[in-house]
């Protein structure tokens, strides 16, 4: 039986590799085109941040299962926000101790639900091997040491937990290293320069010597982060960085007999967790949140919950998550923010219903919930009530739903806001736009994502080597079943 590898590389848009192809800038990435099945429109996950995405990629399931419901998140329990390392002011901010436990090893064993299984889980359960490089979700049922460099034992204090759970190949950058393969010649990317190998060439050197050690894995995850790094500073440079990451696609690829080899041994499958969106040059483009919000009392960043705080800012770019400390506050909170031409969505969820409207287009509004006799293009099923245009749905002939501008919107919309069961306000900037929240990134004229729209939601999925054709229209969260279709495992019933 073939093996399965699944590259998961970061930021990687549909119109950006089909250019990269046509100028001849991606040999790897048009040969398995070429030999195997391409979808250009395939959905990913809401919010478009890599912590959610990559958990649904590995579960099967949206956040409202998995329960992670972003990269930047508030958990009431501890009073405490989640970063999964995003901006280097916040995490100054929240505490580097605490965000590299968020996602060294609490995003696994804390807050992923433990009612949900990973594919490795699954695999490992039914006699297969499985394998992770360099993802951030990667639960499964061995555990593995974690080798913290120097300075962030420093920074930690030594007290974070050193045992993650994995699958039975498991590599996290220098910090968790398989004993199965040959040391690999030093390099920058071993540093902080590199993220302690948390790089695109590092984690093909990984592979590399993972299938050439005999020890390969059924199915191996990898991950590759370098496109989206690159894009955040100069979208405009998108075939370049691209072009990259195809040369180290296509390294893999040469240490085979022949590419045609490697085809007749493996099924390849490539997919991105998101896209990016352009924002533009001046400081209008940044949505400041703390002017738009200024009649409430927020918390600031760093500081203990206090009792006089309204609302609680996660910011994930393109997308804010508005937390309310207190009951009643959630009309006020979208009173606030109605009205602003910058913000695309605003919604709430209300006794199981999904409340959106449009934030500066008017107040038209639009509910649903799961059930009832309206069914979309993915099979779900819904009861609806107001303006279908708020969320851009169509509707067939036989009154199917179908999604333009906001992809597989009622799934993923309903996915984040209900992830967790505390009361909670999202937010989605318009296109060319971002929301700027004490300390956070910002990305004036460079790449950005997070939102519900088509840019930041629409990835490539290319499929290799395989048995079975991906079904269309393709979603990301059904990858995982695909996978299992391919290696003849039974599905885990979620």
């Amino acid at each position: 039986m073939k093996k399965v590898l699944l590259f998961l590389v970061d930021s990687m848009m549909p119109d950006v590799l089909e250019q990269c192809v046509a100028e001849n800038k991606a040999p790897a990435f048009q040969y398995m085109m070429e030999h195997g099945q391409y979808i250009n429109d395939c959905a990913t996950v809401f919010p478009t941040m890599t912590a959610s995405i990559d958990c649904s990629l590995i579960t099967g399931v949206y956040p409202d299962q998995h329960t992670v419901p972003g990269l930047v998140w508030y958990e009431p329990d501890t009073k405490k926000i989640i970063n999964y390392i995003n901006g280097a002011m916040p995490v100054a901010k929240i505490g580097i101790a605490h965000c590299a436990q968020n996602v060294l090893y609490d995003l696994n064993e804390k807050h992923l639900s433990r009612y949900v299984k990973t594919i490795h889980e699954v695999l490992e359960e039914q006699g297969f091997v499985s394998g992770s490089i360099n993802v951030i979700a990667h639960r499964g049922h061995k555990k593995h040491t974690l080798q913290l460099p120097l300075a962030l034992q420093a920074v930690t204090g030594g007290q974070m937990p050193r045992k993650v759970s994995g699958p039975s190949i498991f590599s996290m950058g220098t910090m968790a290293v398989p004993n199965i393969f040959r040391p690999i010649p030093w390099g920058m990317g071993h540093t902080s320069l590199g993220s302690y190998g948390i790089n695109d060439a590092y984690a093909i050197d990984v592979l590399i010597e993972v299938v050439t050690s005999g020890k390969q894995p059924d199915f191996t995850l990898v991950y590759l982060p370098d496109n989206d790094h690159k894009l955040h500073r100069s979208p405009m440079k998108a075939t370049e960085h691209l072009a990259a990451v195809d040369q180290q696609i296509a390294r893999f690829l040469n240490t085979f007999q022949s590419w045609e080899k490697a085809l007749e041994e493996n099924v390849f499958i490539f997919i991105s967790d998101h896209g990016q969106t352009t924002i533009g040059l001046d400081d209008s483009h940044n949505i400041e949140l703390e002017k738009l919000l200024a009649s409430f009392r927020l918390h600031k960043l760093g500081e203990e919950i206090k009792k006089e705080d309204e609302i609680v800012i996660c910011n994930n770019e393109r997308m804010t998550y508005l937390y309310p400390m207190y009951d009643g506050l959630t009309p006020k909170i979208v009173a606030a923010v109605t009205g602003e031409p910058r913000i695309d969505l605003i919604a709430w969820k209300e006794n199981g219903w999904v409340h959106v409207q449009n934030g500066g287009r008017g107040h038209n509004t639009l509910k649903y919930r799961k059930g009832g006799g309206q069914s979309d293009c993915y099979g779900m099923q819904w009861t609806i009530e107001g303006d279908l245009k708020v969320l851009d749905l169509q509707l067939d002939s036989q009154g199917n739903i179908f999604f333009d501008s906001y992809p597989d919107a009622l799934s993923r919309l309903h996915g984040a806001l209900f992830a967790r069961n505390d009361e909670v306000v999202i937010i989605t900037a318009a296109p060319a736009y971002e929301f700027y929240s004490e300390y956070a990134p910002t990305h004036l004229g460079g790449g950005s994502h997070g939102s519900l729209h088509k840019r930041d939601s629409l990835v490539p999925l290319i499929v290799a080597g395989a048995k079975h054709v991906m079904k269309r229209p393709a979603r990301l969260v059904d990858v995982k079943d695909f996978i299992l279709q391919e290696l003849a495992v039974q599905a885990v019933p979620v």
